[in-house]
């Protein structure tokens, strides 16, 4: 703590006791005063002499004294109780140049100093980056530089002050990539270089995870909070020690780790969707909601009754929808003279938000020559709540400088519940007979879902001598997703052509139980040599990978038709959820044959062998990596005719090169190969099928995994600080891409299921750069991307025609730009973000032609942040700002609009403390 001894001896004390003890007080307080007032003060702040960010854990020292202090959170510091006289004052920050200031200090005065400090780039060349500098945007520049292979890095203080909230949204500003939405709303998916999820892997720490999807392997990552992470890191190139199931690239997030000093932050916010201050909240009762269908909460041949399902569910109330908040911490220190180390860190998100949609359908009955017509709209409201909650747990023990052991722990946990009310209205038939006429079908559905992953680590390094290096991990990590009871009802009504309706008669109702549960278990080993001689720096590296994953998917659906009219076998009426009169169609569920009930295993067994070799100018390395899986799946209760089981199995080698030129110090030329897999989702494997709407969806067991060769070529400039500039290029051929595609059967069957296109190629350029002019700065990205894979399709007249199209999920320009402020002693920061996003192929099509198509896309967020207290820090994040629509169209002859939806703008402010 520090005393103002000013104010101290300025105080009046009143204190009842003996009056030679008040004298004997009074005379020490006036000699200890006196000597205070002797001495000095010293308060400053360290920056970063370019981007003019604060420099936490600066060690700051006045020469051939005792007195000496660390740099907080903010770089602020203060040493007092110096005496009057003259000094040299030095700063250290690992990764720049030594500061050192001569001061005169006179008594009584407090000095004011604000100091910046430039990267030393030879330095940085050399060391590996810890502790609290990881976290900054220079940092991540100078893992950009000294990486292997070409990735692009966001920081922890880059995430912070961005307008985003989670992971996913950090994503979409970085180059190169997009995000899809998940079924939630929110953007949760994402796609690298114009290659959708399917293509990428997702990462904690270097290791993969266990995904919580039922039908995919990807993973959901609006459900990590951005606060939990120190980066996030993107590989668009692998080496052999990389996993190599990554096509389009890697996701690497990069927890919380390694303190070397003590730290504690928190943070708080509060906000509200726009959506909900022009209207209410849509919302229904959780507390009868059914963990367990009828037939998992009974004794086997128990046959489920019209009482056995809520209906409260589907029950929907109007109501005022809470503000959003989130609330989080982090906590560093290092115990046992700093042979102990831990790492806490918790973040809680509650999050309200909603969209207003439309659907058109285009079906083969509303063909007129070679052009579309839609045949029906649905309008659809989406209410949404989404609760996450992220914690990283990281403990380290350090034996000796040769000997280190770590414990990690990640866990997610994402809980969301959503409300959907819908109308479908018909255009073309079923008593259309003009506009505002024809059959209406309105649909209230709500479901729940829980969501977790955990990813728990146990590693070991060990310096086996000063050339031999092992390191190892054991790994376990889990993920499943539960829906209990999604629920949905359906009514229909007639208007007729004097624009009167019919009653509203009740159609059906279902219940489904979803639960789906992932496990895997890793063994990693690897062993690496490494020697220097004469500027001749080679490291020799082997090492091997075992994973064996299981994952179970289980569903159990009901549907509930009306008890009709004995006289007249009509519909009855519908008038609420509570009034409605059923039966139990298939009252046994799908406790039969069901093929979305089933066990897929795979065992993944890798090993790869590299070299890195370095000279002063020039840099190269590669080797080969070989993966073998061997996948099975089995579904629960066979089929006398579908086929209930199957396997693949198959081996992949994958070469891969690098070679990087060292133009100057600060620019580097870098060349990449390598070649890579991509393995179909164990979904896509199963024979499932379920209808949807105008098609069923079903598996493919035939289909087997894409692997494309991958060349990649980037200039790098590293100017000071974060200021960077990048112009890559890129080009992928893909053997057997899986893409969805409608294919049609007999008795007028269509089925939407994966199939393997032939060949495609994937190619374009990137450039990404930063830029500062004093206190302003200029931070941005733009991508081209050319996708091309030639599939069969269908004309409107059955005839049958080659179509050359891009990637699915490919978009084919991207932007990204943010204007910068920052007014380092004033503790000041605004950043206004602006995203561009070309056309995207959304969904594929049996179709000539008839593929659908995002439009291209403008947002806007800001974000501002300010110091309030040396400690204290209050911020705003505004996103979606133009309120821009996501459409989508079909371009054929004539456009037609396919979707639509609008989510409307978001705030929140809040405070941050660090210390």
């Amino acid at each position: 703590m520090i005393c103002n001894w000013d104010e101290f001896c300025a105080a009046t004390f009143i204190i009842p006791m003996n009056p030679k003890l008040a004298s004997l007080i009074s005379l020490l307080t006036l000699l200890n005063c006196s000597l205070f007032s002797q001495t000095a003060r010293i308060r400053g702040n360290v920056f970063d002499e370019i981007s003019k960010d604060g420099l936490p854990g600066t060690y700051i020292l006045i020469v051939g004294t005792p007195f000496r202090t660390t740099a907080d959170d903010k770089g602020n510091f203060e040493i007092s109780g110096v005496p009057a006289g003259e000094y040299d004052l030095r700063m250290e920050q690992l990764g720049y140049t030594i500061s050192s200031k001569h001061v005169t200090l006179k008594s009584g005065q407090s000095l004011r100093l604000t100091v910046g400090l430039g990267l030393d780039v030879k330095t940085m060349n050399e060391v590996t980056v810890l502790g609290e500098y990881r976290d900054k945007e220079s940092a991540a520049r100078a893992r950009e530089k000294n990486a292997a292979n070409i990735k692009n890095i966001i920081s922890s203080q880059a995430m912070v002050r961005s307008p985003d909230i989670n992971a996913a949204n950090v994503l979409q500003r970085m180059s190169g990539i997009t995000v899809q939405r998940s079924s939630g709303g929110d953007e949760a998916y994402a796609v690298i270089r114009g290659m959708e999820p399917r293509y990428n892997n997702t990462l904690v720490n270097g290791i993969k995870i266990a995904s919580p999807d039922n039908k995919n392997r990807f993973v959901q990552l609006d459900i990590i909070p951005s606060d939990i992470l120190s980066s996030i890191e993107i590989s668009k190139s692998l080496t052999p020690d990389m996993e190599g199931d990554a096509i389009g690239g890697t996701v690497n997030m990069v927890v919380k780790d390694a303190p070397e000093v003590s730290s504690f932050k928190a943070t708080a916010s509060m906000g509200y969707s726009e959506l909900f201050l022009n209207e209410k909240y849509i919302d229904f009762k959780k507390s009868d909601i059914q963990k367990l269908s009828p037939i998992q909460r009974n004794p086997p041949g128990y046959v489920a009754q019209p009482s056995d399902f809520s209906r409260s569910n589907l029950d929907f109330e109007p109501t005022q929808a809470p503000p959003n908040s989130t609330i989080g911490f982090s906590f560093t220190h290092r115990f046992l003279h700093n042979k102990l180390g831990l790492v806490l860190a918790d973040n809680l998100q509650n999050q309200y938000y909603g969209n207003v949609s439309s659907r058109y359908t285009v079906s083969p009955g509303g063909y007129t020559g070679d052009s579309l017509l839609a045949t029906d709209v649905t309008v659809f409201k989406g209410y949404t709540q989404q609760l996450n909650n992220g914690l990283v747990s990281h403990l380290d023990y350090e034996f000796n400088d040769r000997n280190r052991i770590s414990v990690d722990n990640f866990y997610i946990y994402s809980y969301l519940a959503q409300a959907r009310i819908s109308e479908d209205t018909t255009l073309i038939g079923t008593g259309r007979v003009g506009p505002g006429t024809g059959q209406v079908f309105f649909n209230g559905e709500s479901f729940t879902q829980h969501q977790y992953v955990e990813n728990i680590k146990l590693s070991g390094r060990h310096a086996l001598s000063h050339k031999l290096l092992l390191d190892w991990a054991g790994v376990i990590s889990l993920a499943g997703r539960r829906i209990p009871d999604m629920a949905d009802y359906e009514t229909d009504f007639l208007i007729k052509s004097d624009h009167t309706s019919t009653g509203n008669f009740f159609n059906q109702i279902t219940h489904q139980w979803l639960k789906n549960k992932d496990m895997d278990y890793d063994g990693i080993l690897n062993l690496s040599y490494h020697q220097v001689r004469n500027n001749n720096d080679l490291e020799l590296k082997v090492g091997e990978l075992f994973r064996s994953k299981t994952r179970f998917n289980n569903e159990d659906d009901y549907v509930l038709h009306p008890v009709l009219d004995t006289a007249t076998g009509i519909k009855p009426l519908w008038t609420n959820i509570y009034q409605a009169q059923y039966t139990v169609t298939n009252s046994s569920g799908t406790n039969v044959y069901n093929p979305n009930n089933y066990r897929a295993s795979e065992i993944t067994f890798a090993e790869y062998i590299m070299f890195t070799y370095k000279r002063p100018k020039w840099e190269t390395g590669g080797g080969l990596r070989v993966e073998n899986t061997n996948t099975d799946w089995d579904i629960r209760v066979h089929s006398a005719t579908q086929p209930s089981s199957g396997s693949q199995i198959y081996q992949d080698y994958l070469p891969s090169f690098f070679f990087k030129y060292k133009i100057t110090i600060n620019q580097n030329l870098h060349l990449s190969y390598f070649r890579s897999i991509s393995r179909p989702n164990y979904y896509e494997l199963v024979p499932t099928e379920q209808f949807a709407t105008d098609y069923y969806v079903v598996g493919n067991p035939g289909l087997i995994h894409s692997v494309a060769d991958n060349y990649d070529a980037r200039y790098e400039l590293f100017m000071r600080g974060e200021e960077n500039l990048f112009l890559g290029a890129f080009y992928k051929t893909i053997q057997n891409p899986i893409e969805q595609g409608l294919q049609s059967v007999a008795a007028g069957k269509l089925y939407l299921l994966p199939m393997n296109s032939g060949t495609a190629t994937n190619y374009g350029l990137e450039i990404a750069f930063t830029k500062y002019f004093g206190k302003f700065g200029i931070t941005g990205n733009y991508t081209y991307t050319h996708s091309a894979v030639s599939v069969q399709k269908e004309t409107y007249q059955g005839k049958s025609i080659q179509e050359t199209r891009p990637l699915q999920g490919q978009t084919d320009n991207i932007a990204n730009a943010s204007l910068l402020y920052k007014d380092a002693r004033h503790g000041f920061f605004a950043q206004l973000a602006y995203e561009y996003q070309g056309k995207t192929l959304a969904q594929t099509s049996l179709y000539y032609k008839s593929d659908y198509y995002q439009q291209p896309m403008n947002t806007l967020a800001f974000s501002v942040e300010k110091d309030i207290q040396k400690h204290f820090t209050v911020f705003g994040k505004f996103n979606n700002l133009l309120n821009t629509p996501a459409k989508e169209y079909v371009y054929v002859q004539n456009t037609i609009l396919v979707s639509k939806d609008v989510y409307e703008a978001n705030y929140s402010i809040g405070v941050r403390y660090a210390y």
